[in-house]
């Protein structure tokens, strides 16, 4: 039995439409290839440079860090990712290194790119060290002391030493959204002359009612 032979009209079709999804594919190429997440664990020097470029944070701070640190070790990025949920990210920047308390700046990052990456102002709390009934607080973008984040909660938690001895000074909690970071818990210390006057469990400082 003969086969019958097909025509070479019907296989244009199927030719055209492989060449259509093909051009479209090496088109698409790099647009897909940009739009893959960049890493967010084990962040080195180089990958802080590439998120830097993403991020955009001020220059001058970029600047500042790169004065100020003593250890070159690439791996010592100074950029944290803490995740939110659902692809939101609170990303902890180092911008200076220092002694006991380096300074940061934090900024909430979306992948989807829903919300637009933004700085996160800051509002600190320091005890007065002649009135203990006096609180100074200041909104600030570049904050210093020692970040944590409670992955419960999903807070970031700043523990702010007043002087190097870590017996005064000041630990806030904040909920972080798109647009700003909200204290929920604050304690400070102030950091009188006489040390016999100082505390060096935080969570013994003074919890304020009014934040």
């Amino acid at each position: 039995m003969q086969r019958e032979k097909r025509s070479p009209i019907l296989k244009r079709p199927n030719r055209v439409k492989l060449l259509i999804v093909g051009t479209l594919m090496v088109m698409c190429a790099p647009i897909c290839s940009a739009q893959v997440p960049a890493k967010k664990t084990d962040l080195t020097v180089t990958d802080r440079e590439a998120w830097q470029s993403i991020l955009r944070w001020p220059v001058k701070f970029e600047e500042q860090w790169r004065h100020s640190r003593t250890n070159t070790d690439p791996r010592r990025s100074g950029l944290v990712f803490y995740s939110l949920g659902r692809g939101n990210y609170l990303v902890a920047i180092e911008v200076q290194e220092s002694s006991y308390q380096p300074r940061y700046l934090f900024m909430h990052y979306s992948e989807s790119g829903k919300t637009p990456v933004r700085l996160l102002k800051l509002k600190t709390y320091e005890g007065d060290d002649d009135d203990v009934n006096k609180v100074t607080t200041r909104l600030l973008v570049e904050v210093e002391g020692v970040p944590s984040f409670d992955a419960v909660k999903k807070q970031l938690v700043l523990y702010t030493k007043g002087r190097g001895t870590g017996d005064c000074g000041s630990l806030v909690r904040y909920n972080i959204t798109p647009m700003r970071a909200i204290p929920t818990e604050a304690r400070v210390h102030a950091c009188f002359d006489d040390y016999s006057l100082g505390i060096t469990d935080p969570m013994h400082w003074r919890r304020l009612k009014r934040l």
